[in-house]
Order: C-alpha cells, then sequence, then structure tokens
C-alpha cells in the first residue's frame, strides 16, 4: 500500500515529466517558426496549436521570407505579404477546399491556428488531422534559350523566379523593400544591339554598327519586341517587368547576365508607380497612358545611379541618347 509521501513523490515525478514534455514541445514549436518567433511570441503559439504545424504550413507560407525584415531589430522592413479579410479565406480554401464557408473564415478561426473560440483549444487542434501534402515536380527549363533572325543570335538566360526581396533604403522611390514573386522567364544575356536592332528595324546608329541600341524611346521598343514576336515562332517577347528586372539584377552574376548595370538605361514594362510593386494595380497596363520606367543607369551617369535598385522614369514616346532595351521572353 502506497502511503501518502509516495504518492505525492509519485504526483511530483508525474508532474515534472509532463512540464519537460511540454517545454520540449514548446521548444519545438519555436524552433520550427525560426527567427519569427523572437518576436512573434504568441503568434507561434497560436500556429503550435494547429493543423498547421503538422502539416509543414509555417511564417514563410503566407507572409512570404521578408529576409529584410529579421535582419532589422527595429521592424522597419514588414513581411512581403500580409493577408487580410478576403485574402485569408484565399489562402485557407488553398487546403479546406471541403468547406462549406468561402469568405470570412476568421470570424470562427483564428489565422494562424485555425481554432475555434467555441470549443477547448486542445480539443479543436486535436480534431484536424494534416492532409497529405502533394508535392508537385517543379517544372525543368532549359537554362538558355537562343534564338537567331536574319542571320543575328538572340542569347537568352533562363530566370529561375521565386521570391525575392526588392528595393532599398537608399534612395526615397525605393522604399519600402518588400517581397515579390516573380514566374520563371528568359533573359536577354546581353542588351540589343545595334546589329539585332538593324536586322529587325533596318535603322543604324552609327557606321560600326557596335555596341547596345541606343536613342530608343519606350514605343520604339514595344514596336522591336512586337517585330520579334513575328518574326520568331511561338513569339513571346516583351520588355521585363520592373520588378522582374531587379530580381534578375540582382542575381546577375550568378545566371551570367552581361552589364546589367552601367550600359545604357534599359527600359522595363512598368508604368512609373511608387513601391511596392504590384503587378496587378495597373502599372503593367501597356495601354495606359504615363511615365515607364527605365533601369541600370548608364555609362555616362555617376555611380550613385549605377545602383541595382535605382527607379528611372521617362515619357514612353522620347528618344533619348543613353535609353536602350534587354529583352524578355515569357516562358509558355
Amino acid at each position: 500500500m502506497v502511503g501518502p509521501a509516495m504518492a505525492r513523490i509519485r504526483l511530483a515525478l508525474v508532474l515534472l515529466a509532463f512540464t519537460a514534455f511540454a517545454q520540449q514541445k514548446e521548444d519545438r514549436q519555436f524552433k520550427e517558426a525560426g527567427v519569427c518567433a523572437r518576436c512573434h511570441v504568441i503568434s507561434v503559439v497560436e500556429w503550435g496549436m494547429s493543423a498547421h504545424q503538422r502539416a509543414g504550413t509555417g511564417c514563410i507560407s503566407c507572409h512570404g521570407a521578408s529576409l529584410g525584415h529579421v535582419e532589422d531589430e527595429r521592424n522597419n522592413v514588414k513581411p512581403g505579404r500580409m493577408p487580410r479579410s478576403e485574402k485569408i479565406a484565399a489562402l485557407c480554401l488553398g487546403c479546406h477546399t471541403k468547406t462549406k464557408t468561402k469568405t470570412d473564415c476568421q470570424k470562427c478561426h483564428h489565422f494562424h491556428a485555425l481554432v475555434d473560440p467555441r470549443k477547448p483549444a486542445v480539443a479543436a487542434a486535436e480534431t484536424e488531422r494534416p492532409r497529405p501534402a502533394v508535392v508537385k515536380p517543379a517544372r525543368a527549363h532549359p537554362p538558355r534559350a537562343n534564338v537567331e533572325v536574319a542571320g543575328v543570335a538572340f542569347d537568352l538566360v533562363l530566370v529561375p523566379g521565386g521570391e525575392a526581396e526588392i528595393g532599398s533604403e537608399r534612395f526615397p522611390r525605393t522604399k519600402p523593400v518588400h517581397t515579390v514573386k516573380v514566374a520563371p522567364f528568359y533573359l536577354g544575356k546581353f542588351e540589343v544591339t545595334q546589329a539585332q536592332w538593324k536586322a529587325l528595324r533596318g535603322e543604324t546608329f552609327s557606321e560600326a554598327d557596335r555596341g547596345p541600341a541606343e536613342q530608343v524611346s519606350w514605343e520604339d521598343a514595344q514596336a522591336f519586341v512586337s517585330k520579334l514576336n513575328d518574326r520568331v515562332p511561338g513569339g513571346g517577347f516583351r520588355l521585363p517587368a520592373e520588378a522582374e528586372w531587379e530580381c534578375a539584377a540582382r542575381s546577375a552574376g550568378k545566371l551570367g547576365l552581361s552589364a546589367m548595370l552601367g550600359g545604357v538605361w534599359e527600359w522595363c514594362s512598368s508604368l512609373d508607380r511608387a513601391y511596392p510593386y504590384d503587378a496587378s494595380d495597373g502599372r503593367e497596363d501597356a495601354a495606359a497612358p504615363g511615365m515607364r520606367i527605365l533601369r541600370g543607369g548608364g555609362e555616362a551617369d555617376s555611380p550613385l545611379w549605377v545602383d541595382v535598385s535605382a527607379r528611372h522614369a521617362e515619357r514612353p514616346a522620347r528618344r533619348l541618347r543613353w535609353n536602350g532595351l534587354r529583352i524578355a521572353r515569357s516562358i509558355p
């Protein structure tokens, strides 16, 4: 027969073991949450109560990588995505396809934990079983996509895409630093040359026919890619969007891209709009009026402008000696 003293000892041991187990679980949650757990303690606890953790859905899944955010202890740089209201429901429906309610999930569920406030938290978390992850194999794209028109070659390099931080605190127009998601695409290894321009447009810039095409307006550049699409089966040629250009420029050396900085200013497809970049806000409308963005700086510019984040805009019909282009091509 166990005496009162022994019973108390056993109870203490059980409580100690349970506390150690709970501490290990909590430590594991914070470790899996990564650097986000340094500040967002309550959010990590809520997330750890849910099936999100078991299903492998973490902070980055909803908020993006946001590398700049964790480097700045004052939190001056915010996450790339901050889903609110109906955008939360859109994220939830990516996994919870059988739910009857398609909007306002947060009326009943916390957007980190999916815990129903009308039920005990632990019980609610235990009733949800993680969905098996469906991993789609990444589509392989050739690292190069070269084409030839009128005896002149166009050398294109694959930009693999993904999430990246763009912007800078250096210039007022490049703030804030933020996360963008870019689909894979091809980008010219070199700026469009005078020889390439002559082959398609029949126009010359100098007797030597060397160096990048210059004195090119945005409208001229659009006409050039249109002509190229007419000559090459499958087409898909275009100017790069501003976010695509910067993502590529930040990895230019790794990708093998040449003279992304300091050759001629390179036209982008984007209208001159404030950051953060949002492709859905109308800035990629080719028919819309307004100034168009140039990137990369020119060889005659001061070092201040030869910066991967520097943004400049010009009227689309204006031809200036230091403006040229680099072509992009969409992946079908």
